[in-house]
């Protein structure tokens, strides 16, 4: 018997009609990367990146596992988690939405490694 090379996540995106906005922290973080920076690092990764949301205004967000990015800093870079004084929400696009002009995934969602 051949393993499923990719485990169950412990979420995955809705399938509802409309972007669903979710807090960072909770079943991921989110790292925000500006459009040029996304871009490239989207090409540099190829099949190699995790679940990527792409906004429609540019920006790209990586889902990472919670608290594996919090100590980066990188210009154009922002983490998004959960801070003790202040929630993060991300607007999520459901699972079909992978093309634009509006939010999209980018990327399949998948486990995140960093």
């Amino acid at each position: 018997m051949i393993a499923d090379p990719q485990p169950a996540l412990p979420w995955t995106p809705s399938n509802k009609q409309d972007i669903e906005a979710l807090p960072a922290g909770r079943w991921w973080d989110a790292v925000r990367a500006a459009p040029t920076i996304g871009e490239r690092a989207l090409q540099l990764l190829g099949d190699e990146t995790g679940a990527v949301i792409q906004d429609k205004h540019g920006p790209l967000y990586w889902l990472v596992a919670v608290g594996t990015a919090t100590s980066w800093h990188l210009r154009q870079v922002r983490v998004l988690t959960q801070l003790t004084d202040e929630s993060t929400y991300l607007g999520v696009p459901p699972a079909a939405w992978t093309k634009g002009p509006s939010t999209t995934g980018a990327c399949p969602s998948r486990p995140t490694t960093t």
